[in-house]
């Protein structure tokens, strides 16, 4: 039901925001909220005086009871976003704008405004990424010069401020970008990196020397010798969210730059990597996870589609935002987990798949096919049962 001396205030509040006295409409707007709380026009309004002030959290916190209160209003999920990309909460804010555009409106005129300011929080998020990328590179090319000047020797009059301008502006001509590779973890003996490259080193050392037991599933081995390897080497790492994420992080780097090279093999297990150690710290830390064999394979042997989806998905930068364009309108595939499958290298098309109805980690192109595969009925369900014994009881390296 309506209530009219709530309206009375919002009418008052609408009159002095109009004469942009801010203040006298806040106030307006939260004597009508305290008369109904349950009207979400009251705080969207309140949060886009808020906005007008400047007060980006306020307003924030206005657009997201406005959201709560009525799911379906349109214009929070608007302020709301604006609010977040004010505040530099780029994620929050993109997902904040899909958010809106699912629930929709019949407002072209809104539909419009939503995704300028789609492409706002994106060139915002790009820029940003560019500013603390080139800072860091910046940092890290600084070191050998405080070195020299340590030891007294001349540096021929640098110009550290015009250097970290030249790399920004090199930055967004797309060259130079590391991809969300911080460079001071590439130069000298800095903690992070020196941890990033022995956990690889250990992983790629593991994943190459295994001694198969079977010869259908060599992947699977390989992956499990990579991950026993590195678990018993860093058991206490591998439950740091920050320590997976820098390995992940500086794989799809790695994985980003062979694609832009033309490496699409380097890059596809780059990829497969990157989501394996993804996956299997998401299973050790969350029960509810499982293991997701298929998509690592799937990236293995991925499509451009899928491999540079992946690959985009996961990186601070733009820089496959171009590649992602020339891509997109093809179709993403998956293999037939059946070797004996007669399409061509086992490919079909992802949307037309059936997953394993135990394990959902093997995909087949039919049931036909899958019911031919008779071992993996099996053997699906032995892998994941030791995969997940091996995750949550694997011994602690001792000290």
């Amino acid at each position: 039901m309506p209530n009219p001396e709530a309206d009375e205030k919002k009418d008052l509040g609408n009159a002095a925001y109009a004469a942009k006295d801010y203040d006298e409409a806040i106030n307006q707007y939260t004597a009508a909220i305290a008369l109904d709380s349950k009207n979400c026009v009251y705080f969207s309004n309140r949060s886009a005086a808020y906005a007008a002030k400047g007060d980006w959290k306020a307003a924030a916190n206005d657009a997201q009871e406005c959201v709560n209160v009525e799911p379906s209003f349109f214009k929070g999920y608007y302020r709301l976003a604006k609010a977040q990309l004010e505040q530099k909460e780029f994620a929050a804010a993109l997902a904040t704008i899909n958010s809106g555009l699912d629930v929709g409106t019949n407002d072209r005129e809104q539909k419009k405004l939503m995704r300028k300011l789609k492409a706002e929080v994106k060139e915002a998020k790009d820029e940003e990424y560019r500013k603390t990328a080139a800072a860091q590179m910046h940092d890290a090319i600084e070191l050998p010069f405080q070195l020299m000047e340590s030891l007294g020797l001349p540096t021929r009059g640098r110009d550290p401020q015009m250097r970290r301008k030249l790399i920004e502006e090199r930055m967004k001509k797309g060259k130079g970008c590391l991809h969300g590779i911080n460079p001071m973890h590439v130069v000298g003996q800095h903690p992070e990196g020196c941890f990033y490259r022995e956990f690889q080193n250990t992983f790629f050392e593991a994943f190459n020397n295994v001694e198969y037991q079977t010869t259908k599933y060599m992947l699977a081995e390989e992956f499990s010798s990579a991950f026993d390897a590195t678990l018993s080497k860093f058991p206490e790492e591998w439950k740091d969210a920050s320590k997976i994420g820098l390995v992940v992080t500086n794989w799809v780097a790695n994985g980003t730059m062979k694609l832009l090279n033309g490496e699409i093999d380097a890059a596809r297990n780059y990829a497969s990597y990157a989501f394996y150690v993804q996956n299997a710290f998401s299973v050790m830390n969350d029960s509810t996870v499982l293991p997701n064999s298929a998509q690592v394979e799937d990236l293995l042997y991925a499509d451009e589609h899928t491999l540079v989806s992946f690959l985009r998905k996961n990186i601070p930068c733009s820089c496959l935002d171009k590649k992602y364009k020339e891509v997109k309108s093809t179709a993403k595939m998956s293999r037939c987990y059946n070797e004996q499958c007669s399409l061509p290298d086992r490919k079909v098309e992802r949307s037309k798949a059936n997953p394993c109805s135990r394990c959902r980690s093997a995909y087949y192109c039919s049931r036909e096919c899958q019911k031919a595969d008779v071992s993996h009925s099996l053997y699906c369900l032995y892998y994941r049962f030791v995969l997940i014994l091996t995750i949550h009881f694997a011994p602690v390296a001792e000290a």
